[in-house]
């Protein structure tokens, strides 16, 4: 008789080495009883594979499948139930969507034997899987036998129940932990590793601890509670290992974990604020050593999502990989792969590095600690230090230095004045080389680190990074900010708090290398880091704002090694790192290739535009005519004439696209499309002013920045505004989508007034609220959404603003070793008051979420409006799309870019009704579609790339499931585009698998590794002639392709090609705290798109803008058009420039960098008309109160502004009249005269 034959498919992997010794055992003691066959979900990874294992499965008497979150860990699923027909079938019900699986598949589903199986897997081990075995082979069998499910491990020890026999073990008692002289760590693990014996990267890291010199305190535990387990929760495990009477007895916990208590176990997720120590993630990838350390990707996406996005959700600080997952071989009794986790030794020692370094924060007094802050400063200008998006950095370090020196740090001076210390900075070593002699330059340095430390620090890099260097920078330490042999450190020293600037990158230094995105960073770079370090001794460092460059160094993407830039500059330090809520892309990227502890904070106030002098003007005409018309009628020519001559001398013209005939012709028709266009302006959320760190607004910016909070719906509480709309009778959609036309309600004059007048009374009633009034009384008594809507903004938003203070308190209990809670991170304007308070270290998005069904329907309505509005320009729909996806925009909208980018290809997601996740995508029928297929070509960022490697590889599967469908070419462009490709490069030589997969690339991104799109840079350092050659720039670090099996292929050529054949590039914006002239990035990304479009193909593409500002009213507009529009609403807007003008030497710089901004647009995609130069002109650096005060404040700034408008008019992309030249050249050389004095 032969053997009962059991096959085993366990997708998880996790227990096949039990079940192999379970095997072992059984064979030893009932030879020929049983035949075991087990597969694991990576065994089977190919088709072929999977078809053996069926047959495997067809032959068996039984069968147990063992899913890991359901039919999705099985990608074969509805296959193996079919082959498992007429074969016993168990499916272990570990959740509801398995126990359904189970009830529906297994026939004796719930009866005794079924439940026994349910046992001996739940209770896991060798002992438990040879019963089982025993039991299917018709044996007697022992009853299935619990294990513990938590408790204390050491690998001297192994497994101990009590804290104090754990102590007692290694000679410690609990006074060692409750008056620590050595760091204590902790460190858990689940207790499936224990069950499977898979201990070696544990045991590596508790030695480790201990070989540095701290203590260990190492527990297991069962993630889930379990009604059959004794499974304790996270505070019973906490009280029992890691506190004693709530006193915490670590000072880092330590965690492995695939897991993260927000998402999984939301109610014990407090307990890590109880604990209040730092979380550090210590990665257990499931890649290979040879994976992780030979590729630049790092991290597979599975990685990214569970050891990664997951962990940050609890407020963890990601480190790096501590072991990999290794095949030892195959069980030669089973035929399943076994796996075990392997240590990588040098990674678990930089691990504890970092652990020990943030557990001295709690240990130290703070009259001992030194903490060096960064400021940043790009370009490496005097006018720019301490950059940082939407933050006055120079207050805020002011502020963080008064409270520092209260709770004890040893400050000198706290620069009350915070123009003092931008003051002080200048007046010392700073990185912009331009004033000062090596000599002066030495005179002013903080310090200087000569040969006795760079060699040694030379020698210790590895040898790789060495001979990259030195090919870049020439030998150590090569010349940049060296004089006779010592590197020169900028900044200042204030007690124990060294203050200094972020070293250069070095494009800007080295214009020639403009080309080659792997650019180390210099000698001076890495040294800086390590003097702050090494001899300033710095505890702590922390980086002022949004962003510096570090996170940005080449290197792995996420998971680093010991050869990654970012590693080589930060090392082992803790970091701490400020920065604006509503960039989670930029700051994830902060959180993950720096380990920073990053601390969210407030945007700007934001408040309407309005309008302003001519336009404000011209608004009022507007109203006038109207008025004129019904009154006297005999004056309209006059008034037309007075309107006409007023809309051309504000050039508002260009604006309209409108000839004074075109106007005259339909005078009506006009004054609606001017009245609107104006309104549209007014009514725009600009900034006023910046943030300071730890400092909620009061007064009037409370009260705008309130009524910018609820001008959209947050979740389902109600727009204010929308709800005042309804409750004086507007339709809200028929107004805002046209606000030129008369007021129907005759209430105002038009329906623009009436948008004025509803924001008028949203901010009366925000201003009730912020004085204290009751909701109910508020609203005058009414019911509905008005009272709903102020009773959010009275119990919900104010109070969130009121704890802004909680920003500098999160920097402080950093510093002091504790644990910074993480938080939502988004737009809080866009209906995201949820993101507030600040002070968090924000989290972001689960990767296989997006895009979400939210997501979905605003990208459907951003791809209508787009292909609409194509058609209307060109009479047909858009064909070869060129689309700019970042990382950031992505995570506050849930993935509105790839939606849209999948609708207009024709597809949609299919998403798991259990938890939301994409699980493919489905065709729309071409019968079905509005318009054709649209050929779309990606431009993602570098973060994108590195953030959602499972999008980079959905947008090539998109591509290539819409090119291989048999449509004719007029529905499908995709395909009609890659068949033609496929012929030319078949002609060439490919053969036709080849051929396909070249020319169905559609995916492009930076080369692994590096990050940017090099034309900003291009742009600061002069070194172009031509768009084309920024173009050529843009090729250059972004013909990369990505996609399934296709990881940052060279593939420039190919992106070259595509560029010819693109008309259209498309960049969306989904919150006007942003907008294209906020930052270098949007030009260099979507400018340089055009660019590099107009230099392959000879001809500018079209350009749209997608406004999803408010998701439920999108809009495209050209990038004309949009410029324009923002120049209006904020670049020449009195209200925004007096609101950096309270802001002093950072305001002043963020003045400057607008004004690059401009001219980088310009460079790339011509929008500057000569009114915007000269309106830059005027208000910027002819306006006397403005030079004085840039004069005064920051004299950098102007001479900055000046230069670059003088650029422009030398590079003909200006035609200033003589005038203007002359008198720019005249404060041209005033100031840089003036500047020169002050530097002798």
């Amino acid at each position: 008789m032969s053997a009962t034959h059991l096959v085993v498919y366990n997708a998880g992997g996790s227990g096949m080495a039990s079940l192999g010794r379970a095997a072992r055992r059984l064979n030893q003691e009932r030879p020929g009883a049983l035949r075991v066959s087990a597969r694991g979900g990576e065994d089977l990874f190919d088709e072929k594979q999977i078809g053996i294992f069926l047959d495997l499965v067809r032959q068996a008497d039984s069968l147990i499948v063992i899913l890991h979150g359901g039919k999705t860990s099985c990608p074969f699923f509805d296959r193996l139930m079919e082959a498992a027909q007429g074969v016993k079938l168990f499916i272990h019900p570990s959740d509801e969507e398995e126990t359904e699986l189970a009830r529906h598949f297994c026939p004796d589903f719930a009866t005794e034997p079924f439940k026994k199986k349910i046992y001996y897997l739940k209770f896991g081990g060798e002992e438990n899987w040879l019963g089982l075995l025993k039991t299917e082979a018709g044996l007697p069998a022992e009853a299935p036998k619990e294990q513990p499910c938590q408790g204390l491990y050491h690998p001297k020890l192994g497994l101990v129940e009590t804290l104090e026999q754990y102590l007692a073990g290694l000679g410690l008692g609990l006074e060692d932990l409750l008056n620590p002289t050595r760091p204590v760590l902790g460190y858990w693990f689940g207790q499936y590793l224990l069950l499977d014996s898979n201990l070696d990267h544990v045991d590596a890291m508790v030695d480790e601890i201990e070989a540095q010199g701290a203590i260990p305190i190492c527990c297991y535990h069962r993630r889930y509670p379990d009604p059959i387990l004794d499974v304790k929760d996270m505070r019973w495990i906490f009280d029992n290992y890691y506190r004693r009477d709530g006193r915490t007895l670590i000072q880092v916990m330590i965690s492995p974990m695939h897991f993260s208590l927000n998402l999984n176990l939301p109610k014990e997720a407090g307990v890590l604020s109880e604990l209040n120590v730092p979380v550090i993630q210590a990665i257990s990838t499931f890649n290979n050593r040879r994976q992780w350390d030979e590729t630049i990707q790092g991290l597979s996406p599975m990685d990214v999502s569970l050891s990664v996005a997951a962990p940050e959700f609890d407020g963890n600080l990601i480190s790096v990989p501590a072991a990999t997952r290794e095949q030892t071989k195959r069980d030669p009794i089973t035929g399943a792969m076994i796996t075990r986790m392997e240590p990588i030794a040098e990674r678990v020692a930089k691990i504890v590095r970092l652990a020990r370094n943030w557990a001295k924060l709690a240990l130290k007094p703070n009259h001992e600690k030194k903490v060096a802050i960064i400021f940043h400063n790009y370009p490496p200008r005097n006018d720019k230090i301490g950059c940082a998006a939407g933050l006055d950095s120079f207050a805020s370090v002011s502020r963080l230095l008064a409270r520092m020196k209260r709770e004890g740090f040893v400050v000198d001076d706290t620069f009350e004045e915070a123009e003092s210390l931008a003051k002080a900075m200048v007046g010392g070593l700073t990185v912009d080389q331009r004033w000062l002699s090596m000599d002066k330059m030495a005179a002013r340095a903080a310090d200087q680190a000569g040969a006795e430390r760079l060699g040694p620090w030379a020698a210790e890099l590895p040898p790789q990074n060495q001979a990259h260097m030195a090919k870049d920078w020439g030998p150590s330490p090569g010349e940049l900010f060296v004089h006779e042999g010592k590197v020169l450190i900028n900044g200042l020293i204030n007690g124990n708090v060294y203050v200094g600037v972020q070293p250069p990158r070095g494009f800007i230094e080295q214009p020639e290398k403009i080309h080659d995105p792997y650019l180390s960073p210099s000698h001076h770079y890495l040294f800086h880091y390590r003097w702050i370090r090494d001899v300033f001794g710095a505890d702590a460092v922390i980086h002022v704002g949004k962003h510096g460059s570090l996170e940005w160094l080449p290197g792995k993407s996420v998971g680093l090694g010991p050869r990654c830039y970012p590693e080589l500059s930060i090392m082992d330090m803790p970091n701490i790192y400020p920065y604006i809520v509503n960039d989670p892309g930029e700051g994830t990227q902060a959180k993950r290739r720096s380990y920073c502890c990053l601390v969210d904070h407030l945007i700007p106030v934001m408040t309407n535009a309005d309008t302003y002098e001519e336009l404000a003007k011209i608004d009022e005409l507007v109203l006038s005519y109207q008025h004129t018309k019904d009154m006297n009628p005999t004056r309209l020519p006059v008034a037309r004439k007075e309107l006409w001559e007023h809309v051309e001398k504000a050039n508002l013209d260009s604006d309209l696209e409108l000839s004074r005939d075109e106007a005259l012709a339909d005078f009506d028709g006009f004054l609606e499309k001017l009245h609107s266009y104006l309104s549209e302006v007014s009514d725009t959320a600009i900034a006023d002013g910046l943030h300071i760190f730890g400092q909620a607004p009061v007064g009037d910016g409370l009260v705008e920045l309130a009524t910018q909070l609820m001008r959209l719906k947050n979740g389902d509480t109600p727009s204010l505004r929308e709800a005042v709309a309804a409750d004086w009778g507007y339709d809200y959609d028929y107004i805002f989508a046209n606000r030129g036309k008369t007021d129907r309600t005759g209430r105002f004059a038009t329906n623009a007034v009436a948008l004025k007048e509803i924001h008028n009374r949203c901010l009366e009633l925000a201003a009730g609220a912020v004085a204290g009034r009751d909701a109910g009384g508020l609203a005058q008594g009414r019911e509905g959404d008005i009272k709903l809507a102020l009773e959010f903004l009275t119990e919900t938003a104010l109070p969130r603003v009121a704890r802004t203070h909680e920003e500098l308190d999160a920097v402080l209990r950093a510093l002091n070793g504790g644990f910074v809670g993480p938080g939502n991170s988004g737009c809080p304007t866009r209906g995201r008051v949820d993101v507030l308070p600040t002070g968090r270290n924000f989290c972001s998005v689960d990767p296989y979420k997006l895009p979400s069904p939210t997501a979905w329907r605003v990208g459907k309505q951003l791809g209508d409006d787009l292909v609409e509005r194509y058609k209307r320009e060109t009479g047909g729909p858009p064909d070869n799309l060129g689309m700019v996806i970042w990382g950031s925009p992505n995570m506050r909208t849930q993935g509105e870019c790839i939606a849209e980018a999948l609708y207009l290809m024709g597809l949609k997601p299919v998403w798991n009704a259990k938890n939301g996740r994409v699980e493919g995508l489905a065709v729309t029928p071409v019968n079905e579609l509005s318009f054709p297929r649209v050929d779309i070509t990606f431009r993602t960022s570098g973060f994108f790339r590195d953030a959602f490697p499972n999008l980079m590889e959905m947008l090539d599967e998109a591509a290539g499931m819409v090119a291989a469908l048999n449509e004719p070419p007029e529905s499908n462009f995709l395909r009609r585009n890659v068949i033609k490709e496929m012929k030319e490069l078949e002609q060439r030589g490919l053969d036709a698998q080849q051929a396909w997969r070249e020319a169905s690339f559609r995916v492009y991104s930076d080369p692994p590794g590096a990050y940017g799109a090099g034309v900003a840079a291009a742009i600061d350092a002069k070194a172009w002639k031509t768009s084309d050659d920024l173009g050529d720039v843009y090729v250059t670090w972004g013909g990369y392709a990505y996609g399934k099996q296709s990881y940052g292929l060279d593939r420039r050529e190919n992106f070259r090609r595509r560029l010819k054949d693109i008309n259209l590039v498309v960049k969306n914006e989904d919150s006007r705290e942003y907008d294209l002239l906020s930052s270098d990035d949007y030009n260099a990304y979507f400018g340089g798109f055009v660019a590099a479009v107009k230099m392959a193909s000879g001809v500018q593409p079209r350009a749209y803008s997608g406004d999803a500002s408010d998701p439920d009213r999108v809009k495209n507009r050209s990038i004309q058009e949009e410029s324009k529009h923002v120049f209006r609403s904020r670049v020449l807007n009195p209200k925004w420039i007096e609101g950096l003008m309270r802001h002093g030497y950072k305001g002043a710089g963020d003045l400057s960098r607008a004004v690059d901004i401009a001219f980088h647009w310009d460079a790339t995609s011509g929008v500057m008309e000569d009114w915007m130069y000269q309106g830059l002109a005027e208000k910027y650096a002819f306006d006397q109160r403005m030079r004085d005060w840039l004069k005064e404040v920051n004299p950098y700034a102007l001479q900055n502004i000046t230069e670059r408008l003088l650029e422009a008019i030398s590079r003909g992309m200006w035609d200033a009249d003589d005038e203007t030249k002359q008198k720019l050249e005249r404060l041209f050389l005033e100031a840089e005269g003036d500047l020169e004095e002050a530097n002798i």
